[in-house]
């Protein structure tokens, strides 16, 4: 099954402070590979980070890496708008981990030896297919507001 989402338009999030104060925009997700989402990449033409990196820059949650991280620049002004992103974004990476997971049967450091046990390509397929983009779609959302 395709894996779409109808966020396809990157989102300015305000001024990276520890970037060069560079114009930071988070791009859309995306299926890569053929086998997982791409998503939470920040940046701007010279450089880009991640999403959930930012938290451990900041040694902090996502709420206050952000917060921190874009000051008065950040796009997302309305403090529940914020947090209502964090969480969406928080349980996507969540998923996305767990996705990949039931999809090979394991972590993939080594051959898993419960990996037939582990191993759920049908729920692999619905977080993929409709759980994530459904994610996806709410934060599209909730980012429209503010474009």
């Amino acid at each position: 099954m395709k894996k779409t989402t109808k966020w396809v338009d990157d989102f300015t999030m305000g001024t990276a402070q520890t970037d060069d104060r560079w114009s930071c925009k988070l791009r859309a997700p995306s299926w890569d590979c053929e086998w997982y989402w791409g998503l939470g990449y920040l940046g701007h033409r010279d450089a880009h980070f991640h999403l959930d990196v930012l938290m451990h820059t900041h040694h902090t949650n996502m709420y206050d890496a952000i917060k921190q991280e874009f000051g008065d620049t950040l796009t997302i002004t309305d403090d529940k708008d914020l947090w209502t992103f964090c969480e969406l974004m928080a349980t996507a990476y969540k998923l996305k981990e767990t996705a990949e997971v039931l999809g090979g049967g394991g972590a993939n450091y080594t051959t898993n030896p419960v990996a037939d046990t582990v191993k759920n390509e049908t729920e692999a397929e619905r977080i993929n297919s409709v759980v994530l983009p459904a994610i996806f779609d709410a934060v599209d959302s909730l980012l429209a507001k503010y474009r």
